[in-house]
């Protein structure tokens, strides 16, 4: 059974900018933050990295919270 992508047209002009937390810049880069599961709950029984891609602010480095969960 082949499925079908929807395309959905927005208008980034009417999207809402996401600013720093902390010091209100707008501007952000990508960066990896490790996350580690212990053996008791991995599924292979073995301690577990994962990398994570989360953004971080180009002025005060800040990441905010809604990009680390």
């Amino acid at each position: 059974m082949q499925q079908q992508q929807q395309q959905i047209n927005l208008d980034i002009k009417q999207a809402e900018d996401v600013p720093c937390e902390k010091c209100g810049n707008l501007y952000f880069s990508p960066v990896v933050m490790l996350k580690r599961f212990s053996p008791l709950v991995s599924p292979n029984g073995q301690e577990l990295k994962v990398p994570v891609q989360v953004f971080q602010c180009t002025s005060c480095n800040d990441v905010n919270i809604p990009f680390s969960e």
